[in-house]
C-alpha cells in the first residue's frame, strides 16, 4: 500500500468526515452531512472535480480508516437493542496530540472543547484528574517508542455540565519518524433503564440507585442531596455503602465498572436480538445456481430463457444486478437466447476472492470457469451492463475464440475528467472515492446502507434518481421498481465490500482490455443517463471503432427496463449479423 503522510488541513478534513459518519450511525437524517463533509475532504472545487491538493493515495483500504469503520459497523449491529439497553452513545470530539501533548489538529467539536485556545496542549483539555493522567501514562508510552499502541480509557469531562466518555487512543504517524496519539471521545448518557438493571446487578437499595444515578451524571454529593432532599451526610454514606457493594476503591472504578457492566448487558441482549431478527434485504434465488470454483470458493449464477439457445453471457451492472422483466425473459424463450448471469464476487451469493487474489483477476477466472464448466462452446455473445463493462472486456479477450459477439447496454467507457464533471454529485464523489480512498467509499457505503435500512429502499431511489427526469418515473413503476430492489439487495448482501473493489475496477483504466477485443460489438446507450453521457459513449465508439452505436430517445440510466423489448431487437440483429 503507498500512502502519502496526511497534512494538518487533510487531517482536520478527515477528523470532520468521521466526526459526521458518528453522527449517521445515531441519527439517519445526517447523511446529507455526510456526503457533503466527503465532498470537501475529496474536492478543492466540487462542481469541476478538481481533487484537493496533498489528498493521500491509497492503493488499497487505509487502516487507520478501517478501525472507525469496524467501529460504526458494531456500533450499527447493535443499534436495534440500543434504546432497550439504555446506554445511548453519542460520538464527538476527535483530536491528535503530539508525543508531547500539544494539540496537532482536531475537528470542530474537540476544538470547541479547547475554546478555541491556539497551541492548546493537553492539561488545556477539561478532563478530570484522573483522566488527564491515564492520557499522560499513554503519551509516555509513544515517546518511549512504541507505535502499535491502542486503548479504550474512560473519560470525564469537565465541562459546564460533566459529560462522561469512552477514549479510544491508538498510535498514528504525525510526521517523517514521529508518532502521536489520536484520540476519538464517545460520550455516553445513562437512561433510567440501564441504571434499573445497574440497580440490580450491585444488589443496591431503590435509594442507593439514585445516587449511584446522580454520580454517573456527573453530580457531587452537595447536588445529589439537594436534588433528593436529603442532607449530604446521608448522600456521603450512601456513596460509600456504593463503594462497598461494587468493591471499588474510587468513584472512577465505579465508573469504570458501570460502564463495563453496561456494555455486558447490551452484548447479551444484541445476541438475543441478532438470533431473532429477519433481514429482508435479500437477494432472489429464483433462477439461482451455485457452482464450486477450483479455489475453494462458490460462484453464483443465473439462467433464464431457452436452456438449449445460443448462450449469452450476461455480465451486471453495479445498481442492477442479474434480474430482468418477465416480458425480456419471455424474449430471450422466444428468440432462443439461454441467459446465463453470473454474480462477481462480493455481489449476492458469490464468495469473496480467495487471500492475495485480487479482485479483476478473480472475476474473469470465475467467468472463465463457469463457461468450461456449462461447455458452452465458440457461440457466446457476451452482454455487458453499465459497469460490468470492463469486466465483459476483461473476459472477452479471455475467451476471445469463443465469442460470437459482444452488447453493451447502457455501459460505461474508461473515465477521463470530463466523464467524472458530467457526473451527478454524489457520483462523482464516489468515482474519485474509488480512485483515491477506497476506505471513504467504505465508509459511505456502510452508513448509506444504514440510513436506508431504517428509511427503506423507496426512500434511496428518491435520492438516487432525484436528478434524472427519465428515470425517475421507474422507481415509481410496479413491475420496474422490484427488479430496482433485488438489483440493490444483490449489491449489499455481503455488506459495503462490492462498493469498494468493484467501484475501484471501474476507475481503473481499462483502454487496453477494451482495444484488444475486435469481434462484432452493438453498443444501446440510454439519451438521458445521468451518469454516462450518451454523446461520450457514441463520440468514442465512433471514433475508435467500426462497431454499431444506437441512442435510444426514451432511455436514461435504467435503459435495461425502460425499453426491453428494443434491447431484444438489438440482441436478435447481433445473432443475425444484421
Amino acid at each position: 500500500m503507498g500512502v502519502r503522510v496526511l497534512g494538518t488541513e487533510t487531517q482536520s478534513r478527515m477528523l470532520d468526515l468521521l466526526d459526521q459518519a458518528y453522527h449517521v450511525s445515531e441519527d439517519v437524517d445526517r447523511l446529507d452531512a455526510l456526503l457533503e463533509s466527503a465532498n470537501n475532504y475529496l474536492f478543492e472545487d466540487q462542481k469541476n472535480a478538481v481533487v484537493t491538493k496533498n489528498l493521500p493515495f491509497f492503493a488499497d483500504l487505509d487502516p487507520h480508516l478501517e478501525i472507525h469503520i469496524n467501529r460504526l459497523e458494531d456500533l450499527i449491529a447493535r443499534q436495534a437493542g440500543q434504546d432497550k439497553l439504555g446506554l445511548s452513545i453519542e460520538h464527538h470530539a476527535q483530536l491528535i496530540l503530539s508525543s508531547e501533548g500539544r494539540v496537532l489538529t482536531a475537528n470542530t467539536k474537540a476544538q470547541n472543547l479547547l475554546d478555541g485556545m491556539p497551541n492548546a496542549f493537553l492539561d488545556n483539555l477539561p478532563l478530570s484528574f484522573d483522566s488527564l493522567t491515564a492520557l499522560r501514562e499513554i503519551l509516555k508510552e509513544i515517546s518511549a517508542g512504541v507505535q502499535n499502541l491502542e486503548r479504550i480509557v474512560y473519560l470525564q469531562i469537565e465541562t459546564d455540565t460533566p459529560q462522561n466518555a469512552f477514549g479510544f487512543c491508538r498510535a498514528v504517524p504525525v510526521g517523517q519518524e514521529k508518532t502521536g496519539l489520536h484520540i476519538s471521545l464517545s460520550y455516553f448518557d445513562w437512561s433510567p433503564a440501564i441504571f434499573k438493571s445497574l440497580q440490580n446487578a450491585l444488589a443496591l437499595s431503590d435509594s442507593e440507585g439514585l445516587v449511584l444515578q446522580g454520580i454517573l451524571n456527573g453530580q457531587n454529593h452537595k447536588e445529589i442531596a439537594q436534588a433528593r432532599h436529603r442532607s449530604v451526610d446521608t448522600i456521603k454514606t450512601q456513596a460509600k455503602a456504593i463503594l462497598r457493594k461494587a468493591g471499588c476503591a474510587k468513584m472512577t472504578e465505579l465508573a469504570h465498572l458501570c460502564t463495563s457492566i453496561a456494555y455486558v448487558i447490551g452484548l447479551s441482549e444484541t445476541l438475543t436480538l441478532d438470533q431473532t431478527s429477519h433481514d429482508n434485504w435479500i437477494t432472489p434465488r429464483k433462477n439461482l445456481h451455485m457452482l464450486s470454483v477450483p479455489d475453494g470458493r462458490t460462484l453464483a449464477y443465473y439462467e433464464y430463457g431457452d436452456p438449449k439457445g445460443q448462450p449469452v453471457l450476461f455480465i451486471h451492472g453495479f445498481f442492477q444486478g442479474p434480474f430482468f422483466l418477465d416480458n425480456m425473459i419471455r424474449g430471450f424463450l422466444t428468440n432462443g437466447f439461454r441467459v446465463i448471469a453470473p454474480s462477481r464476487p462480493h455481489f449476492g451469493y458469490t464468495s469473496q476472492p480467495a487471500p492475495k487474489k485480487d479482485y479483476d483477476t478473480t472475476t474473469c477466472a470465475d467467468a472463465v470457469t463457469l463457461v468450461n464448466h456449462l461447455d458452452l462452446g465458440a457461440n457466446i455473445i457476451i452482454t455487458a451492463h453499465h459497469g460490468g463493462a470492463s469486466h465483459a472486456f476483461r473476459l472477452a479477450k479471455q475467451i476471445e475464440q469463443q465469442v460470437y459477439g459482444m452488447m453493451l447496454i447502457g455501459a460505461g467507457i474508461p473515465l477521463n475528467a470530463e466523464h467524472i464533471r458530467f457526473m451527478t454529485k454524489q457520483a462523482r464523489m464516489m468515482s474519485v472515492a474509488s480512485r483515491h480512498a477506497p476506505s471513504v467509499v467504505k465508509l459511505i457505503a456502510t452508513m448509506g446502507m444504514k440510513t436506508y435500512r431504517k428509511k427503506g429502499m423507496q426512500a434511496f431511489f428518491e435520492d438516487h434518481y432525484a436528478p434524472s427526469e427519465c428515470d425517475h418515473p421507474c422507481i415509481h413503476d410496479p413491475e420496474i421498481q422490484p427488479k430496482l430492489s433485488e438489483g440493490m439487495f444483490h449489491l449489499v448482501q455481503q455488506g459495503a465490500e462490492a462498493f469498494v473493489h468493484d467501484g475501484r475496477s471501474q476507475m481503473a483504466d481499462w483502454q487496453d482490455d477494451l482495444k484488444a477485443v475486435d469481434c462484432p460489438q452493438a453498443w444501446v446507450h440510454g439519451r438521458h443517463c445521468h451518469l454516462m453521457g450518451a454523446k461520450f459513449v457514441a463520440d468514442y465508439v465512433r471514433s475508435n471503432t467500426n462497431h454499431t452505436i444506437e441512442i435510444l430517445d426514451d432511455a436514461g440510466y435504467n435503459i435495461l427496463y425502460q425499453d426491453p423489448a428494443r434491447i431484444i431487437e438489438a440482441l436478435c440483429a447481433l445473432a443475425r449479423r444484421d
